[in-house]
């Protein structure tokens, strides 16, 4: 993926209907997460990035007692500000329907204009000016296949950008994607497979439980989660072959992701 592809992805988004903004967000997200040049920068707006505190300022009252949405004045605010939101909205912590009828409505309506033009506009238009791209620079159409359908769980396994709370502190390869979740994710996947190719019995049934279960850890980019769901399955899977090599393989997975916290 390219800068410009971004771009063209938050055109999209903006230009959506409502009904389709969640598939656009999703292509969104994918996009940056496959944008190293747009990931390394929002990844450094993220590092001095209280999310928290940012909600609470941009989620406000005016003096009237209404509810209103403010955007920070800083620019790297905006942006890490922005990439939360929509990511809240694609992992259903924020509902986008609620956000849109408390913040971004004046007249009732479920009207997602509004939204855009205070959120994803400033987005894309500081990313155009970081790397002085034009915001309606054509792209490759085989880059996209934009369909107004839902995501498979398959395809949303794929799209893993970097995670909120903890940006700074993950494991990346030398593109800059976080990789930790991704392994993760795709060795439970591996687990599931091969266990699902055997005779299954209640102790396997159980493995596949937990293994499900990592696999939304990963989703939701929970790593506290995904550690205690390793630790389980160790103990649940004690003595299941078909597995035996997988488990050590994501409790290494763990282990090494550990190790990097201690060491920044």
């Amino acid at each position: 993926m390219e800068i410009k592809d971004v771009i063209f992805m938050c055109n999209e988004l903006i230009e959506s209907k409502l009904l389709f903004a969640d598939q656009k967000i999703d292509k969104l997200l994918e996009a940056v997460a496959n944008c190293p040049d747009v990931y390394e920068l929002l990844s450094d707006c993220m590092g001095n990035f209280n999310k928290e505190k940012e909600y609470e300022k941009a989620f406000t009252k005016d003096a009237r007692g209404n509810n209103i949405f403010v955007l920070p004045k800083e620019e790297y605010k905006i942006l890490a500000l922005v990439f939360c939101i929509l990511a809240d909205i694609r992992n259903k912590k924020l509902s986008f329907n609620e956000l849109i009828l408390t913040y971004f409505n004046d007249d009732g309506k479920l009207d997602g204009k509004i939204f855009m033009n205070k959120t994803v506009v400033p987005f894309r238009d500081l990313i155009s000016e970081a790397f002085n791209i034009k915001k309606d620079e054509p792209v490759s159409e085989e880059n996209f296949q934009v369909e107004e359908e839902d995501m498979t769980p398959e395809q949303r396994l794929k799209v893993v950008p970097f995670p909120i709370e903890r940006a700074s502190n993950f494991l990346k390869d030398k593109s800059g994607i976080c990789q930790t979740f991704i392994m993760a994710k795709d060795t439970a996947v591996e687990m599931v497979e091969r266990l699902e190719a055997e005779k299954v019995d209640s102790q396997k049934k159980d493995c596949i439980a937990i293994c499900h279960a990592i696999i939304i850890a990963c989703i939701e980019q929970d790593f506290d989660l995904l550690t205690g769901l390793v630790c389980g399955l160790k103990y649940a899977g004690k003595g299941v072959k078909a597995i035996k090599h997988n488990i050590r393989e994501i409790e290494d997975i763990i282990n090494k992701q550990l190790d990097y916290e201690l060491k920044v």
